[in-house]
């Protein structure tokens, strides 16, 4: 059925149930028990699904220097260079791309808190420079054959390549520092963002190039840059590329994670010259841990670069068709490996694997500027005329000067764009038969309740119907006098059992409940200890004695090495793990505290009919005690369990920790999670409380004053039978109407 059809009913079910209240002495109630939304929240809820079906969110992620800027400007602008390559994480802001009917940007810069964050990280890094320093330099006192100037410059420079791979973020937080300390702005007057226009996209990327660019202006205080584009290309898309997941400024990675927790596909891109590299693995645990995504694929970027040598064929697609191969063989043992250390998510890198060859999206953004460009081949410099010479020497039968059409077929060939827009058009056709379905699963719930109420409501005027013929004013009034006279005996049996019932549900209420924290605390405890990897390396140490020190003076010697096993975690998948169980545990406690009043409702509603039969005999009739007890079980109003999640730190290092840091932020972790858990212990407590509270303690005098006002309305519509039956013959066809 169309949502118009149900739109209409529901319009037709609200006016018609407002207008016939008196008749059915409160059978308005209804709505909530059949779930009758108003007709603006319904359209809410159908207009969001045709907004996400609108709109599919594309991640780029992946290292500096990946080729994701050339990708993505091949991919949206036809290879024009709109987004400037980005040297380092610090020079690559978070940048999303949306349609617009205009070319506009908003550039958002450093709060005053994020600056101070990345002064404070430089002062952290100096400090540990300055460390390192000292101890390269004791290591190599006295060594034959180097001046001390030589001696300190090698000593710096180890110090800092150490540095570089311990301490990833503190080093892009001194380098930004130095580029804002030296860019001369006035931090202080900085504003919040900048709005940007321009007629033309080549107007814009001008624009954006002072604030996106490596030497642009404002680059060191640039945080993120929303896009907008009358670029069909982007038309139904919101493309996110990201400045890296190792982000040092905790704001940008907050919000990078955020927008990837939206994505419908992300594409991780890794050069195939250095295909999945550790830092590439790295990404991709986080991401999925940390955000839940479950559709990724695989670019193997700059791949003009690896065609050549002597283990390439002839042919250019026989070449191409083995380096594929050779990636996903690659690809397929290190996600084996990542399965191991991240089993959680497992299946995602299966899925990967399981796709061998066709889980590798080969491309060269460098290739789709040259096709685009071919035209003005003769003018080629630098990067791209490097490219274009070692193609047509490595495969002259498809790349020449002469033949525009050859070279630029082999080049899209190379370029593959059409082989992205695929996997993009696959993951927009999964997206909207997922929304479809959802879409339908809404309307189809929304027709059933409106059967159903219909049926109902139904069946209640013909019992109205069935009450005037049958009963007569004198029994009414009779039935009246008899519920007065047992007034007090019902009372005391309805209270009795509503008190029994009620202490049974809040015992096995709070029981449950300890029962699902548990099990999450066991699932957690063990989640977070599976994040724990190992890592083997050589440690060289000095050894003492007259002879060792003979040695190192003479060739270097005098020390042994030996292998060392180290602890290492990923942070973002403890984090993940915690995060996880915060979430999880809401959840559950919410549906096994849903579970069990479900259980209440009907064992209180249960006890109380049989009880009200028994007090009253056949002295009342059964659908006026189920209409009246039914509704003061619905009126119970639960609330929800809310637990407050601990705020688990981010370490200056976010790729991987190791040794002893490891064991003090899974120590932190695992505090975490215990703290949680005895917040859950202590919101269910509260909880069962408020439960408590919420339970009536006496249903009797509402349960007989709606009986009195049940006799009330029909004996005045008694009063007027032949005009009563009129109206419920007139409603009983309106209701037909709307079947």
């Amino acid at each position: 059925m169309s949502a118009e059809v149900i739109l209409d009913r529901q319009q037709k079910l609200i006016t018609w149930l407002a207008a016939h209240a008196d008749i059915l002495n409160g059978a308005v109630g209804a709505s909530s028990q059949w779930e009758i939304d108003t007709i603006d929240s319904l359209k809410e809820a159908l207009l969001r699904l045709d907004d996400e079906n609108r709109l599919m969110d594309i991640g780029i992620v992946g290292r500096v220097k990946a080729g994701k800027s050339t990708l993505l400007n091949a991919l949206v602008f036809n290879g024009e260079s709109v987004l400037p390559q980005a040297a380092t994480p610090m020079t690559a802001a978070l940048t999303t791309l949306t349609y617009g009917e205009r070319f506009k940007a908003t550039a958002r810069f450093y709060s005053q808190a994020d600056l101070a964050n990345i002064e404070q990280a430089a002062a952290v890094y100096s400090d540990l420079l300055e460390k390192s320093l000292i101890e390269e330099l004791r290591r190599t006192e006295g060594r034959a054959g180097l001046d001390p100037e030589r001696r300190r410059e090698l000593a710096e420079r180890g110090a800092r390549r150490a540095l570089a791979t311990q301490q990833p973020s503190l080093q892009a937080s001194h380098e930004q520092w130095a580029k804002i300390t030296a860019s001369g702005l006035s931090l202080a007057r900085l504003k919040e963002d900048k709005p940007l226009e321009a007629d033309d996209v080549q107007g814009l990327a001008a624009l954006l190039a002072d604030y996106v660019a490596p030497e642009g202006r404002y680059m060191p205080v640039t945080k993120s840059v929303d896009i907008e584009m009358p670029v069909e290309a982007l038309r139904g898309l919101r493309i996110i590329d990201t400045p890296g997941l190792n982000d040092p400024v905790a704001s940008r990675e907050a919000r990078t994670h955020d927008l990837l927790k939206c994505c419908d596909v992300v594409f991780v891109v890794s050069p195939a010259a250095q295909f999945m590299s550790q830092e590439d693995l790295d990404v991709m645990a986080r991401i999925t841990a940390a955000e839940g995504i479950r559709e990724l694929v695989l670019v193997a970027s700059q791949v003009d670069n690896t065609l050549h040598g002597s283990e390439m064929q002839a042919q250019l697609h026989a070449s191409l068709t083995g380096l594929r191969r050779e990636l996903a063989g690659h690809a397929g043992k290190v996600l084996d490996k990542l399965k191991l250390s991240n089993p959680e998510i497992g299946d995602v890198f299966q899925g990967l694997v399981d796709k061998g060859e066709d889980a590798i999206i080969h491309s060269s953004g460098m290739c789709h500027s040259m096709s685009v460009e071919f035209d003005s081949v003769a003018d080629w410099q630098g990067g791209r005329l490097t490219a274009w010479q070692n193609l047509k020497e490595t495969y002259p039968d498809y790349f020449r000067d002469d033949n525009p059409g050859l070279s630029r077929t082999n080049l899209d060939q190379l370029a593959n764009m059409a082989g992205l827009l695929e996997v993009v058009e696959q993951a927009r056709l999964a997206k909207a038969r997922v929304l479809a379905a959802r879409r339908q699963d809404l309307l189809d719930a929304k027709e059933r309740k409106q059967v159903e109420l219909l049926r109902e409501l139904r069946k209640k005027l013909a019992l109205r119907a069935g009450d005037i013929g049958d009963v007569g004013l004198t029994d009414l009034k009779k039935n009246k006098r008899a519920l007065e006279r047992k007034r007090i005996d019902l009372t005391r049996a309805l209270d009795e059992k509503l008190m029994r019932v009620s202490r049974d549900f809040v015992e096995h209420l709070e029981a449950s409940m300890e029962r699902v924290i548990d099990s999450a605390f066991d699932a957690a405890d063990s989640g977070v200890k599976r994040t724990v990897g190992t890592e083997t390396r050589k440690v060289r140490v000095e050894s003492h004695g007259a002879l060792n020190w003979l040695a190192k003076k003479l060739w270097d010697g005098g020390y042994r090495e030996y292998d060392e096993t180290d602890a290492t975690i990923l942070p973002a998948s403890v984090k993940a793990s915690v995060s996880a169980f915060a979430s999880k545990l809401r959840t559950d406690l919410n549906k096994e505290a849903r579970h069990e009043q479900v259980k209440f409702d009907r064992a209180l509603f249960s006890e109380l009919v049989s009880t009200a039969r028994n007090e009253l005999g056949d002295e009342l009739d059964i659908e006026a005690v189920y209409s009246a007890l039914k509704s003061i079980v619905n009126s119970v109003d639960f609330p929800k369990v809310s637990i407050r999640a601990p705020v688990l730190g981010t370490p200056a290092a976010t790729v991987k920790l190791r040794g002893e840091q490891a064991g003090q932020y899974l120590a932190e972790a695992m505090h975490a999670i215990h703290t949680l858990q005895n917040a859950a212990q202590d919101a269910v407590s509260g909880y069962v409380e408020g439960v408590w509270s919420k339970i009536p303690k006496s249903v009797a005098g509402e349960f007989i004053g709606y009986i009195q006002s049940q006799f009330d309305a029909l004996q005045k519509l008694m009063e007027e039978a032949e005009k009563t039956r009129a109206t419920l013959t007139m409603m009983d066809a309106e209701l037909e109407a709307m079947q």
